[in-house]
């Protein structure tokens, strides 16, 4: 029988060796070494796949938290009701002072770590903690006085029995609640303190006015007198002798005799009865009858950073600094080069944060950035910038990692150098939207936690590789770094992240690595061929620590459905080559998971060559 004759070709082809493994990259596009999804991996080990360091448990059972920062070498975190002071190093833990329990943001300047939306601050060397805001309430009298030991017109307020470290020369304060004179509810600047006597510039208030006749040398004999006042005649008659420097005081309605230190009213009425005398229009102490407030006010700001050693901070559509080095006083406006600063924006759009980056203060909305320029208030100015701002809620996705700016906005992730925002995020997968992220740096890589909308995960990229890796679900409140060091807060454990701490850690590192679909046919631009390939076997070179885990799944054909082909326990600390032999299929899909500390070096595919059918 004649048998047709079929063509003879080297049907097994070179095997294809993957040395090089690269990060995440959630699209189906990811090309070979990329990794579509990932759990615990870290690009510590590059070229290699392996698996994250432990992390060590430095405080549990925490009660809620609600915010973390960093002070050279301590952390403090909002723990319910308390700031709490914590020293990695001792593990020592106190108490700074009392909060409310609201989410927090915080700065540092110099000694004092500033807590907001309680405006409050705690001086870490001396323990002493306060409220930026101080405010009396009571009678008020306002008087002359003296400025630089000279005397001063309407310059002065005694507030019986305040409270004396309320207020500071030099703080500028708001007077309300001003009846008789309302002209004097303004904010003004303390110039001078003398126990609970407040100084200010001469005729910064408006006093009672009253009209004085002062005795000369030759007094004033007892008799009938008569004086005009606005166009109104009045008569009065003197019961005793003046003698010199004794006064007769009226004040519209009343006659007041000062005579020998003793004061008397003297009647008065309409008339022109007695010798013509005139009195002289002066200003006299007087005292508001209802409760007068004073209060050195603190703006209601969301965001806060400190710049060039001033508290800035925004609030809808306005941008405030504080007064040169003074985190207390943001309505000193002096004209000096150490004042306040204020300033709104035109658009409508609220800002999201703020962050002192290359030197400036910069204000983010979600659709602008804008930078302010100048190195005092006279030139202060901003710029602004259409450009991916931060997304609202993600305030504390700000984090420099290698002099790169990171932030969550609503295209993704960016990278900001200064000029233009480039949005970094796309190996995540091009289709997510992300959302409520909180990050930090350790200088090298920028982590972020964050929302897809239905679960969190906590993200790294890598400034080195340029590549991002998925570590778990951890849903952070708030990062903090220390000595390189990045402590993660959730809701009531802080963890050490990365830690070479080998007690107290959070066990054996579960971890998964889900490869894209390989396909049984190579593209024209790789072989040449569109003609189908078989795979022969695989081989997977990798090295368990002991008492480690792995197993390899597989999917065929995007069935949903992972089969699981190998799995071992490694005794002890060393290497393994894996043999697998898959079935045919159209594609598969390759998947590594275990506990423990994990190492690939390689996986090697040994394929043969087939028809445009099989």
């Amino acid at each position: 029988m004649k048998l047709p004759a079929l063509p003879y070709g080297k049907s097994i082809m070179r095997p294809t060796v993957q040395t090089v493994f690269r990060g995440l990259n959630h699209n189906y596009g990811a090309a070979d070494g990329e990794i579509y999804d990932m759990t615990n991996l870290t690009g510590e080990e590059y070229p290699l796949l392996s698996t994250r360091k432990t992390r060590h448990n430095k405080i549990s059972y925490l009660h809620e938290s609600y915010g973390m920062g960093a002070w050279r070498e301590l952390l403090y975190y909002a723990n319910g009701t308390n700031l709490a002071m914590y020293d990695p190093e001792t593990e020592q833990i106190w108490t700074a002072t009392s909060v409310t329990e609201t989410p927090k943001v915080f700065a540092n300047m110099g000694d004092r770590i500033i807590i907001f939306p309680d405006k409050k601050y705690y001086d870490v060397p001396t323990g002493r903690s306060g409220n930026l805001e101080a405010r009396w309430s009571g009678t008020v009298s306002f008087q002359n006085g003296t400025y630089a030991g000279v005397s001063a017109l309407g310059n002065t307020l005694h507030l019986s029995g305040m409270w004396a470290h309320a207020f500071a020369a030099g703080d500028a304060v708001t007077i309300s609640g001003c009846v008789k004179h309302p002209e004097n509810n303004k904010t003004a600047i303390i110039r001078e303190i003398d126990g609970d006597y407040l100084r200010f510039y001469e005729f910064s208030f408006t006093l009672d006015t009253c009209w004085v006749y002062t005795a000369d040398g030759s007094g004033l004999a007892a008799g009938d007198y008569t004086f005009v006042q606005d166009g109104t005649d009045y008569t009065f008659a003197l019961p005793s002798a003046l003698s010199e420097g004794d006064t007769l005081t009226w004040d519209g309605s009343e006659m007041t005799a000062d005579i020998g230190g003793v004061t008397g009213t003297i009647p008065v009425s309409q008339g022109t009865t007695g010798t013509a005398i005139t009195l002289t229009e002066t200003e006299t102490d007087y005292t508001e009858t209802g409760t007068v407030t004073v209060a050195r006010e603190v703006p209601d700001m969301d965001f806060i950073c400190v710049n060039e050693n001033r508290l800035w901070g925004c609030k809808g559509t306005t941008i405030y600094a504080s007064k040169l080095g003074d985190p207390t006083n943001f309505n000193v406006f002096d004209g000096l080069s150490t004042d306040s600063w204020v300033s709104g924006t035109v658009d409508a759009d609220e800002f999201t944060a703020c962050v002192s980056y290359l030197g400036y203060p910069m204000f983010f909305k979600e659709t602008g950035i804008y930078k302010v320029f100048g190195d005092r208030p006279a030139n202060f100015q901003w710029s602004s910038a259409t450009e991916m701002g931060v997304m609202a809620g993600s305030h504390k996705s700000l984090a420099v990692a290698n002099d790169t700016l990171f932030y969550l906005s609503r295209s993704g992730i960016c990278a900001y150098t200064g000029s233009f925002p480039t949005v970094i995020s796309e190996p995540l997968g091009r289709n997510t939207r992300f959302q409520d992220a909180v990050a930090a740096s350790d200088g090298k890589k920028y982590y972020v936690s964050m929302s897809d909308g239905t679960d969190y995960s906590l993200y790294v990229w890598d400034t080195r590789l340029g590549m991002w890796f998925r570590e778990d679900d951890s849903r952070a409140v708030d990062f903090a770094v220390v000595k390189s060091m990045v402590y993660m807060l959730k809701s009531t454990v802080l963890w050490e992240l990365d830690s070479p701490i080998t007690y107290r850690t959070d066990g054996p590192v579960p971890w998964s690595c889900e490869f894209a679909d390989a396909v049984r046919y190579y593209e024209t631009t790789g072989s040449g061929s569109e003609n189908k390939k078989g795979l022969l076997r695989l081989r997977i070179r990798c090295e368990l620590e002991s008492g480690a885990t792995m197993a390899v799944h597989v999917q065929y054909d995007s069935s949903g459905e992972w089969e699981e082909v190998y799995s071992m326990t490694s005794t002890a600390k060393k290497s393994f080559n894996i043999p697998l032999i898959l079935r045919r299929c159209d594609h598969y899909r390759l998947k590594l998971t275990g506990q423990g500390m994990a190492r690939v070096y390689s996986i090697t595919g040994l394929k043969y060559a087939g028809s445009h059918l099989q």
